[in-house]
Protein backbone atom coordinates (compact mmCIF):
# COMPACT_ATOMS: atom_id res chain seq x y z
CA UNK A 1 0.00 0.00 0.00
CA UNK A 2 1.45 3.31 -1.02
CA UNK A 3 1.48 6.01 1.67
CA UNK A 4 -0.55 8.29 -0.32
CA UNK A 5 -3.50 5.19 0.12
CA UNK A 6 -2.81 4.82 3.86
CA UNK A 7 -3.36 8.29 4.81
CA UNK A 8 -6.69 8.87 2.98
CA UNK A 9 -7.85 5.72 5.55
CA UNK A 10 -10.26 7.49 8.49
CA UNK A 11 -7.44 5.54 10.85
CA UNK A 12 -4.20 3.22 10.44
CA UNK A 13 -1.79 2.17 12.44
CA UNK A 14 2.13 2.68 12.51
CA UNK A 15 4.70 0.18 14.08
CA UNK A 16 7.86 1.39 15.18
CA UNK A 17 10.29 -0.56 17.24
CA UNK A 18 13.43 0.97 18.54
CA UNK A 19 14.84 -2.19 19.80
CA UNK A 20 14.23 -1.16 23.66
CA UNK A 21 11.93 -3.29 25.01
CA UNK A 22 8.14 -3.21 24.79
CA UNK A 23 5.15 -0.63 25.71
CA UNK A 24 2.86 1.23 23.63
CA UNK A 25 1.19 4.65 22.96
CA UNK A 26 -2.12 5.87 21.31
CA UNK A 27 -1.42 9.31 19.71
CA UNK A 28 -5.08 11.61 18.58
CA UNK A 29 -4.52 14.07 15.78
CA UNK A 30 -6.56 16.59 13.45
CA UNK A 31 -7.26 17.73 10.22
CA UNK A 32 -5.04 20.51 9.82
CA UNK A 33 -5.72 20.34 5.60
CA UNK A 34 -5.65 23.82 3.83
CA UNK A 35 -9.60 23.79 4.12
CA UNK A 36 -9.92 23.20 7.49
CA UNK A 37 -7.08 26.01 8.52
CA UNK A 38 -10.04 28.03 6.21
CA UNK A 39 -12.60 27.71 7.75
CA UNK A 40 -11.48 28.27 11.13
CA UNK A 41 -9.33 31.62 10.28
CA UNK A 42 -12.48 33.24 9.75
CA UNK A 43 -13.43 33.03 13.48
CA UNK A 44 -12.42 36.06 15.51
CA UNK A 45 -12.05 36.07 19.57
Amino acid sequence: TSGTAVLKKKEFTVTLDLGLGSGSATVYTSDLSHEYVSINADYRT
